[in-house]
């Protein structure tokens, strides 16, 4: 592959140190974007740190060199940082120190924070772009654990190559990166299938509270903070859980609120089919993401927070309704 693509240019002059960041309640794309561009850059012999505000989720500890990424605020200000699947700085949760920020990314939008940005909102994942900055600098030098990586943001991204975010193009890199190394089955299993019993029963909470509004067409789930306490797990292990709700024949838009322990914010992601551009819903709400999925953070009272992301749905619904007329 040959494409000039200018961060490569920017990191292939660096020689002080690097940090690559990812943002808060992370998941596979963003881990798998950071440890990749990471493996990369130590095999090259740049002086780089990975880090990040939140502890891996359990089924992402498979990952090589998890062990190696440090947590967030480092008190320290690097030469450059690299923010990997985020809209903006804010989305690490907490400080960054640097001389200058890049970011790599595929969300629609966001925060421009250097010429040397590289964001593609028509790729499937973020991993998908780092692959192409990878391939074009050096093919040669993706191996096993860093296609492993890149792979693992692919199949989570676009839900198992389930959403519509899946393109010829999204097989093409699955090919490659397989022939690199990257085994299907193997990081299948260990993202899908190591539930623990205690997850089950948080899941088992969490689908009690099922709620359907506009005939069917929008499911609720939420997550009360007693529920993780009740059943001894984390927020990390609510991941998926909304997919339950969208999986109803019925549902344009699934949402799941999950209460922080503030107990006055609410995490809020939102799913949908492809009919509802949930990343329009997430934006008035302050957050932001893809047109099939979407999150963003609001504060309030439960039931009031639960209306106002219906009544947004709903309207989106009725104007759907009325284009379609």
């Amino acid at each position: 592959m040959e494409k000039y693509i200018p961060i490569i240019e920017r990191l292939k002059r660096e020689e002080k140190d690097i940090l690559i960041f990812t943002h808060e309640n992370p998941d596979g794309d963003g881990i798998g974007s950071m440890i990749a561009l990471y493996l990369f850059l130590k095999k090259i012999g740049k002086n780089v740190v990975m880090a990040m505000k939140d502890d891996v989720p359990y089924v992402y500890n498979f990952l090589p060199k998890v062990d190696e990424i440090k947590k967030l605020p480092i008190n320290h200000k690097f030469s450059v940082a690299i923010l990997v699947d985020a809209s903006s700085r804010k989305r690490a949760g907490t400080q960054i120190q640097s001389h200058e920020l890049i970011r790599i990314d595929h969300h629609i939008g966001g925060e421009f924070e250097s010429i040397y940005d590289y964001v593609d909102d028509y790729s499937p994942s973020t991993t998908a772009v780092v692959t192409e900055i990878l391939r074009n600098w050096d093919e040669s030098l993706i191996d096993k654990e860093i296609a492993t990586c890149l792979y693992t943001g692919l199949i989570t991204d676009t839900g198992s190559f389930k959403y519509n975010n899946t393109t010829s193009k999204t097989f093409e890199i699955a090919k490659f990166l397989t022939e690199k190394g990257a085994d299907p089955f193997y990081i299948s299993k260990m993202v899908f299938e190591r539930n623990k019993v205690n997850v089950l029963m948080l899941l088992q909470k969490t689908l009690s509270t099922l709620e359907l509004y506009n005939d069917g067409k929008i499911a609720v789930l939420t997550v009360f903070r007693d529920f993780l306490n009740q059943t001894n797990t984390l927020e990390e292990d609510t991941e998926g859980f909304v997919n339950f709700a969208r999986s109803i024949e019925s549902v344009k838009v699934a949402i799941i609120m999950i209460q922080k322990e503030d107990l006055k914010t609410w995490r809020v992601s939102l799913r949908g089919k492809g009919d509802v551009d949930v990343q329009e819903i997430a934006k008035y709400f302050g957050g932001g993401g893809h047109k099939d999925a979407a999150g963003c953070r609001i504060m309030g009272e439960y039931e009031k927070v639960k209306e106002s992301l219906v009544d947004k749905v709903s309207q989106k619904l009725e104007n759907l309704q009325l284009i379609n007329v």
